[in-house]
């Protein structure tokens, strides 16, 4: 009886735990602002202001949080954007308003979706993409942008389902719809 009494107990420590949880991250995301800046002639103000922001924005944009630093109205230094939820969807850095560095972009439940590196705002080098339990789906490499080389999409299994070689001389290797959807989220 008295080990049903603990168990019992013990339960309902955790399902209060986690209530608590649960909605001090919901009460914290809800008190989360829409933005208060405004893009006039490339560069970033708040609102009613004829000065440049410099700060670090943290407000709701279109139902997601969007994190990201501002020196003189421009972004540079860390960038994060944030699922309804509060789990991370994108993170990198900005340099000047350009995307540089390693970037990584997540599926909502944390697990990684894909990564790469930015240079001068354009994918370089190598990028992976991934299924939503983590097995390699794409890989391949950009240079100024466009793909270049052998890239390769793969089965859950990691089987080579399809490979295709890309030339610095072909019209029609840009980014993938992904990097696209990306750059209309940063601007």
């Amino acid at each position: 009886m008295k080990k049903i009494k603990n168990e019992i107990f013990l339960l309902s420590s955790i399902i209060i735990f986690a209530q608590f949880f649960f909605l001090t991250c919901d009460k914290n995301n809800n008190d989360i602002p829409e933005s208060s800046l405004a893009i006039r002639d490339t560069l970033i103000y708040k609102n009613g202001s004829d000065i440049p922001f410099t700060g670090r924005e943290k407000a709701r944009v279109e139902n997601k949080i969007i994190e990201y630093d501002i020196v003189d109205g421009i972004k540079h230094g860390d960038f994060r954007l944030y699922y309804e939820s509060g789990n991370i969807e994108i993170k990198g850095q900005i340099d000047k308003n350009k995307n540089i560095g390693k970037w990584q972009y997540f599926y909502e439940s944390g697990q990684i979706e894909s990564e790469g590196n930015f240079v001068d705002d354009f994918p370089e080098g190598e990028w992976k993409w991934y299924y939503r339990l983590g097995a390699l789906r794409e890989q391949g490499n950009f240079k100024g942008g466009k793909r270049i080389g052998f890239w390769k999409q793969f089965d859950v299994s990691g089987n080579v389902i399809e490979e295709k070689e890309f030339f610095e001389s072909d019209s029609l290797n840009n980014e993938t719809d992904y990097l696209e959807k990306l750059k209309n989220y940063l601007n």
